[in-house]
This record gives C-alpha cells, structure tokens and sequence, in this order.
C-alpha cells in the first residue's frame, strides 16, 4: 500500500492504461487518420489511465474515490511518470551532443530550461485533466 491507503495495484493497472492507451492511440493514428501525431495516443492514454485509476482505486479502496484520493493518485502517477522519463530525456540530449561538449549541435542549456519546462506545464494539465476524467469514470456507488 502506498499513503493515502491506495494500494501499488492501482498504478500498476494505471500503468496498463498507459501503455494500451498508448498502442491503440498509435494504431487509431496511423491506420485510420492516416496521420502520426503526439496528441492521439496521448489522448487514449490519459482516457484509460483515468478509467482504470478511478476503477481499480474504488474497488480496491472500498469506495469511490474522494477528490482528495483522485489528486493524490494522479499526482504520484504523474510523478512516476516523470521520474522513470528523466532518463529517456537524458538519453535524448545525450545521444545529440557532439564528443567533448556538455549540450553539443546547438542544444543551449536555454534549451534544455525550456523543454523542461514545458514538460512540467504539459505534466500538469495532463494530471488535471487526468483527475477530472477520474472523476468522471467512477460511477461505483457509495456503500
């Protein structure tokens, strides 16, 4: 169980969402729209997150979810997210620098402040869009 007494279960089935979400969002994207862009597998990604977060943390809490309890969710699966990304991004810039230099081809530290924060700004709408929608996806009752 992690705080808030959601059990690891719940972001293991949100993580699930993430991944389905992620391949459906690609093969909606690239067979039927014909298209390769970032927001549609984004899109699938944060719906199923939401659906299984607000399902799986009901029924393993015994509750529906409070608003506190979707936050807190979302919040640390967020975090998670993020944290397990830093490494890629590491990689990303890494893999562009040329031998000997810090941030080689061209890639300010200007550039790396910006991308960062634009990744925290993308992070948090995401993870408020992701709360809403749990909240929206939790029908199970109160008992």
């Amino acid at each position: 169980m992690l705080d808030a007494g959601i059990p690891f279960a719940v972001y293991a089935a949100m993580l699930g969402g993430t991944l389905v979400g992620q391949v459906l969002g690609v093969a909606v994207d690239a067979l039927v729209l014909g298209r390769r862009v970032l927001w549609v597998p984004l899109v699938f990604s944060v719906v199923l997150e939401a659906i299984l977060g607000a399902r799986v943390g009901a029924a393993r809490a015994g509750h529906r979810l409070t608003p506190r309890e979707r936050v807190g969710i979302s919040l640390r699966y967020s975090a998670g997210l993020l944290f397990f990304s830093i490494p890629l991004g590491l990689w990303v810039l890494a893999s562009s620098a040329a031998p000997g230099t810090p941030l080689g081809n061209g890639v300010s530290a200007r550039d790396v402040v910006v991308a960062g924060g634009t990744v925290l700004a993308v992070a948090t709408v995401y993870t408020a869009v992701r709360t809403a929608l749990m909240g929206l996806f939790d029908r199970r009752r109160a008992s």
